[in-house]
């Protein structure tokens, strides 16, 4: 029995469709959610999305948020959202070096705010990579 996922960023709507499935990167690990799910409210970081429509599956790439399931609809609010199809691995892989760059230089005890920074950018940037491997054919 299909719901309604909706992802939304703060420059529009990522995703919105049917879907029979979704699993999420909760903060405290992934979750999957089907019809007629418990209502509930639950922090994400970043991690892959799966989204299993009708077509088969489709991969995503969020940053931090949070996903409201109320049963019938999935809302889910991100800092940012590409689908697997629409990353540019050659632009993941440069994030991802220029990160791991400054953070074998700055060894932690640099501006911490930075730091931190640079390892949510190599999160983000491995996360992206790895979605962009699940394209469909």
């Amino acid at each position: 029995m299909p719901f309604d996922l909706t992802i939304v960023t703060p420059e529009g709507e990522a995703y919105r469709g049917s879907v029979e499935r979704v699993v999420l990167p909760g903060s405290e690990g992934e979750f999957g959610v089907l019809a007629n799910h418990e209502r509930f409210l639950s922090p994400l970081r970043v991690g892959a999305v799966e989204i299993l429509t009708a077509g088969g599956p489709l991969y995503a790439a969020v940053a931090d948020g949070f996903a409201e399931v109320d049963g019938e609809t999935v809302t889910v609010l991100v800092d940012s959202c590409e689908l697997a199809h629409e990353i540019d691995t050659a632009r993941a892989n440069c994030a991802m070096a220029a990160a791991q760059k400054y953070l074998d230089k700055a060894a932690g005890d640099e501006d911490p705010d930075r730091y931190r920074d640079f390892e949510a950018a190599l999160a983000r940037a491995r996360t992206r990579i790895a979605v962009s491997r699940r394209k469909k054919p």
